[in-house]
């Protein structure tokens, strides 16, 4: 029960913040203007070729929206001065992080199924043709997947956070990392670089072991990376 203490009160501090709203409107609008200007005058636009290139372009966004959540939940503790409160508390720092980091899955997978949830009503209102539940179901369940390995790499961004002690440096580094997938997808690499991987696997390119191990490497670093450096920062 204690662990569900700490997991209710990071929650109450993301849903009591502006930059919750701020991050659900950004997840909103680009599907919206990715709708409306590439399909809203387009005459018998069908549903498959919709959610391909809308969920296939909303990757970016996943980078960039995932990294926020993840820099920002442990970035805020040293911009607000409360680091130094939760360290010296007689409390675990395993279950200060850990509450930390399911709190931003909590989020991730709520800004995944609004995000979902928008392009399916733009669908909608734009009078798609062709479309099937199996079709929306499939290409649901691959952006889920996709978005669930994106959560997993944004992980990097929690350390980043914690190392510089705040969240400026992981959002520069995800905006420079969209620029550098462009570069690795271009040199045909984006099957070793870990944050253009989920792209792939929306795009139905089969994820070889080399992928699979990139990735499970990547979020390992980032949890374990995060927690040792609670733990290490406490003994300072």
């Amino acid at each position: 029960m204690k662990i569900l203490s700490f997991i209710h009160c990071e929650a109450l501090k993301v849903l009591r913040s502006s930059v919750f709203w701020v991050v659900v409107a950004a997840f909103a609008t680009m599907p919206i203007m990715l709708g409306l200007v590439t399909y809203i005058n387009t005459v018998d636009a069908g549903w498959a070729p919709y959610l391909t290139d809308l969920l296939g372009s909303s990757t970016a966004l996943l980078v960039i929206g995932y990294s926020f959540t993840a820099c920002w939940v442990f970035g805020r503790e040293y911009t607000d001065k409360t680091i130094s409160e939760l360290l010296v508390k007689p409390v675990s720092k395993l279950y200060v992080v850990l509450s930390k980091f399911i709190v931003i899955f909590l989020w991730d997978v709520l800004l995944a199924l609004f995000m979902f949830a928008v392009v399916f009503i733009m669908g909608i209102l734009i009078g798609l043709n062709g479309g099937t539940w199996l079709l929306i179901m499939n290409s649901f369940l691959a952006f889920i997947a996709a978005s669930l390995l994106t959560m997993v790499v944004s992980t990097i961004s929690a350390l980043l956070a914690n190392i510089s002690k705040g969240y400026l440096a992981p959002i520069g580094l995800a905006f420079l990392i969209v620029v550098i997938s462009n570069v690795v997808v271009q040199a045909g690499l984006a099957a070793y670089f870990p944050w253009t991987i989920p792209a792939l696997f929306i795009s139905n390119v089969p994820l070889g072991f080399a992928s699979i191990a990139i990735l499970v490497i990547t979020g390992i670093t980032g949890v374990a990376g995060t927690v040792a450096w609670w733990r290490f920062t406490e003994q300072q």
